[in-house]
């Protein structure tokens, strides 16, 4: 895959998924071009050849600072991945003049909608007969009561278009009726009536967490590989900084049905969580974008970036097939989950020991590009400092 026939890439937001796509391009010898609005690890890869600061797709002239840079720098025809939800929908609903000028491997808003939007998202998964966590309101169904409710609940928003507390969150825990009359009020207020889902909150911890990564080309499989999302930090609604491959047929299954349905065209990661209590897997998120751990393909046999790449140029692989057992860490992330399991539980908590191991690839050191990881706690203290500039 050393010639996917691109002049260059173009990563829109993100962070550690965006720090490994540069890499997988520029160490192919493939210019990157890095738009961010915040202070990431990605901006310091040797392999980024243009940082180009923005102030992301809200911005009323998005499109026309990212039109404007792409003559300025020569990046017009460059292949343009989003990193991010909002850039995700940037993108999508920006698609044919996009188009016009990039390389894209994704689809309109109209396509993506359904799987981005969660309320959408649930009712397509019924139609199927995918699982997933009971739903209590959406703001176009009937709502039920709390008193009807099984606590506690999450309040997820239906999507990250906006910027505000809750987006920012991912999800909020009620505790109780009082708990959640006083967030439910918040949510309407940064979200608008129907704007977020309340569901149940499914049990368990990084041992029912699981995805599907995968390319697809017009609803149909290139690639795709199964993992466990072992930690989590914070323990509820966090990251994953600890991800290990591993077969999981149901989860395959479940995904790939779920993609072909729709016509899926693009890089995307699915995630659901087994349910212990009937041994049910819930789907519970749909990520048309690059994701956090994109890097740990590349140790499991299949580089999703240089994967993308030649499919835009026509140049479909056949027969690719996983290898089971690589595993990717972030250290900071992971080392801090480990310190919350102890002060939750008194133990380490789930896959400790292998999130620990040498054998994990780390998601930002690398021998070749060093300055990323010495970046890291610098930039988080500074996010801490002044969230504002976050």
């Amino acid at each position: 895959m050393s010639d996917p026939k691109i002049a260059g890439a173009i990563i829109l937001g993100g962070s550690y998924g965006s720090l490994a796509v540069a890499r997988s391009f520029g160490r192919q010898g493939i210019a990157v071009g890095y738009f961010s609005a915040a202070r990431s690890v990605a901006q310091y890869s040797r392999y980024v050849t243009h940082h180009v600061p923005w102030r992301g797709p809200g911005d009323l002239n998005a499109l026309d600072v990212l039109f404007a840079a792409a003559d300025r720098l020569g990046m017009n025809g460059w292949l343009l991945l989003p990193s991010g939800d909002a850039e995700v929908q940037f993108v999508a609903q920006n698609f044919s003049a996009l188009a016009a000028r990039f390389t894209l491997v994704t689809q309109d808003w109209a396509a993506l909608e359904q799987l981005n939007n969660k309320a959408q998202l649930y009712r397509l998964a019924d139609s199927l007969g995918i699982d997933y966590p009971r739903v209590y309101a959406d703001g176009i169904a009937a709502d039920r009561p709390a008193d009807e409710m099984r606590f506690p609940v999450v309040i997820k928003p239906s999507s990250t278009e906006k910027s505000n507390p809750l987006t920012k969150a991912k999800a909020w825990k009620a505790e109780n009726a009082a708990d959640y009359a006083e967030k439910y009020a918040l949510a309407t207020e940064y979200m608008g009536p129907g704007g977020f889902v309340v569901q149940e909150l499914i049990p368990g911890g990084g041992e029912s967490q699981f995805s599907y990564a995968g390319l697809w080309n017009r609803g149909v499989e290139v690639c795709g590989l199964t993992a466990r999302r072992s930690r989590q930090f914070p323990a509820e609604f966090g990251t994953s900084p600890f991800v290990e491959t591993t077969e999981q047929p149901r989860v395959l299954a479940e995904a790939q049905a779920l993609l072909k349905a729709v016509d899926y065209h693009g890089l995307v990661e699915v995630e659901f969580k087994l349910d212990a209590r009937d041994d049910r897997l819930k789907l519970l998120d749909v990520n048309t974008r690059i994701w956090a751990w994109i890097g740990l393909g590349a140790a499991a046999g299949l580089d999703f970036p240089m994967l993308a790449a030649a499919m835009a140029k026509g140049r479909l692989p056949i027969g690719l097939k996983p290898t089971y057992g690589a595993s990717w860490v972030r250290a900071i992330p992971n080392a801090l989950s480990l310190v919350q399991s102890l002060q939750r539980s008194g133990g380490l908590g789930y896959a400790a020991g292998r999130s620990l191991s040498l054998r994990a690839g780390p998601a930002i050191f690398a021998l070749d590009d060093p300055l990323p990881a010495l970046m890291e706690l610098p930039i988080q203290v500074l996010r801490r400092l002044y969230p504002a500039q976050a």
